[in-house]
């Protein structure tokens, strides 16, 4: 699709613009069609080719163009994985409410010296980068992104751009390298097969296997780099190995070589196993904004000791969490030992129960977690059975970065304003920096929330009364006529604590529960009552209007 127009950088007119109209709206949904004016979606596939006009290869072109009452991102990049949700991502971690998407794949030609645009069409089977006539042109697949957006003002739109530049950046790095940190992940799994004095090593065989199983497709890959475990000023501390780094572990700031590790951390660099599984300190920029999954792989020397780390950092892929237990590395070898340790008999029901308790444990935690903790909280939760209780059951992670928490309570007690006042008392426990969570509802009586508690970077978190904290959690659990009876019951003599029990505990509306706490009805309760005391005595006296 060219013309004399095009060629001279100017936009497309005539049957050019109509054509990529076409395909630039190819897979606009209808509903979403209605809701704008044609004259609006044509003048936007104009500005975006003139976005694209002319681009230097493997860089973005970014522009955020203002309209009435709202902006539009526009994107022209070279075609990979993860660019729409990466770039999605970012815009909701800056706050831009998103409203409507675009994302085109076109073929796109360009003249070879100047890179300017010479004609698109949308993406046909087999489409990818090619010399064109002559080959005074190449051809390539590209992806332009338009999406709007809340209105970005002055302020707003230079961080928007570079948010946005860093993470295509990011993605093209860990796509770049993805097929170097899958070879690395083989090559150290069979050089795990020679390591000296292997006997004594823990989890070299299940590293190897696991290490294989995630280049099946269970892992993406988004960055690799190997360490040295030296003793600097008396200290252990991990050094990074020049020239090691793939994807988004690419690039080291020079003042950040060495990384200090914490006590438990310490101490875990030397122990005698070859495999650390946990999560990374900070969140992907590329798929999903989940923090990394941490893949650590130890390297050891001649004596069998502990000389350095190689590290991989990515995200589990969806079979991580949809395959059986006993399908996964790691996991499998964990429940045969917790089901072994249990010693209920085969195809008894308490033994089906417990590998029921296993198949659904959050399956992130069940990758890092030990067995004696594993096996102790797994029988906990099967005692619990269908009792209307609430339990908390935490577990801090090895190197003092997170905390988690498992809470069980009854099911019919779930709303949003429950799960928000249980992550306030947790927050406030933990001095939290951030909270994410996960919630499982069945036809179980209790439903089951999973909380993974960032912690304060160098806050250490001193010993914590669980019992006392789940007791709290058990007060943020109540119903709002318990609440509000209890509260209640501890402020006023017994009958006049049942009279207005009756009279307040379900006189509150629905919204007034989320946004205000139970001591806070008790003040209004309070307030109301004194007035209407005070009415009454100035009605008895005669001061007052009638009843």
């Amino acid at each position: 699709m060219t013309s004399e127009s095009t060629r001279t950088g100017q936009s497309p007119a005539g049957s050019t613009l109509d054509a990529l109209l076409g395909d630039y709206y190819e897979h606009l949904a209808r509903e979403d069609a209605q809701n704008y004016p044609t004259e609006l979606l044509r003048a936007r596939a104009v500005h975006h080719w003139e976005v694209a006009r002319t681009r230097t290869p493997r860089t973005p072109n970014i522009e955020i163009r203002n309209e009435a009452g709202r902006s539009v991102v526009y994107i022209v990049t070279d075609d990979m994985p993860f660019l729409v949700d990466s770039v999605t991502a970012e815009l909701v971690r800056q706050h831009s409410a998103i409203h409507l998407e675009v994302h085109p794949l076109l073929v796109v030609s360009r003249d070879r010296d100047t890179n300017e645009l010479i004609g698109v069409t949308r993406v046909h089977g087999g489409d990818g980068a090619r010399p064109g006539a002559a080959d005074e042109t190449v051809t390539q697949v590209e992806s332009w992104i338009a999406i709007e957006i809340e209105p970005a003002n002055d302020d707003a739109r230079p961080a928007l751009v570079a948010g946005l530049a860093k993470v295509l950046g990011d993605v093209r790095a860990a796509i770049e390298d993805w097929q170097a940190m899958r070879t690395k992940a083989v090559q150290i799994a069979d050089a795990l097969g020679d390591v000296a004095h292997a006997e004594g090593i823990q989890e070299i065989k299940q590293a190897q296997d696991l290490l294989r199983w995630l280049d099946r497709d269970n892992f993406t890959f988004l960055g690799y780099r190997e360490y040295d475990l030296e003793t600097v000023d008396g200290e252990d501390v991990l050094s990074i190995r020049d020239g090691s780094g793939l994807g988004l572990l690419r690039f080291t700031d020079d003042g950040h070589q060495i990384q200090h590790l914490t006590d438990a951390g310490r101490l875990k660099a030397r122990e005698r196993s070859a495999l650390v599984i946990t999560k990374a300190n900070s969140r992907s920029s590329v798929h999903r904004p989940a923090y990394f999954d941490y893949i650590g792989i130890k390297s050891f020397d001649a004596d069998g000791n502990v000389r350095g780390e190689q590290r991989f950092i990515g995200l589990f892929a969806a079979t991580a969490y949809t395959s059986s237990v006993r399908d996964v590395p790691i996991l499998r070898e964990k429940v045969d030992a917790v089901m072994a340790q249990a010693g209920f008999p085969p195809g008894s029901h308490s033994g089906k129960e417990l590998l029921g308790i296993l198949e659904t444990y959050p399956r992130d935690e069940l990758f890092q977690i030990d067995v004696p903790t594993l096996f102790t909280t797994a029988l906990a939760i099967q005692r619990l059975q269908e009792r209307r209780r609430t339990r908390l059951f935490l577990r801090p992670d090895v190197y003092g970065r997170f905390m988690t928490a498992l809470v069980y309570f009854p099911r019919d007690r779930y709303t949003t304003a429950v799960r928000l006042r249980i992550e306030k008392e947790l927050r406030d426990t933990f001095h939290a920096e951030s909270v994410d969570f996960e919630a499982r509802m069945t036809e179980s009586a209790l439903a089951r929330l999973f909380f993974r508690i960032r912690l304060q970077k160098n806050d250490t978190v001193g010993v914590v009364d669980a019992a006392a904290l789940e007791h709290r959690l058990v007060m943020a659990v109540r119903s709002w006529p318990e609440g509000i009876g209890e509260k209640l019951r501890e402020s006023y003599p017994l009958e006049a604590a049942e009279r207005l029990s009756e009279l307040w505990s379900e006189a509150f509306p629905a919204s007034y529960r989320v946004d205000y706490e139970l001591e806070e009805a008790l003040e209004d309760i309070g307030r109301f009552e004194a007035g209407a005391a005070a009415a009454a005595a100035a009605r008895a006296a005669g001061t007052g209007p009638a009843k």
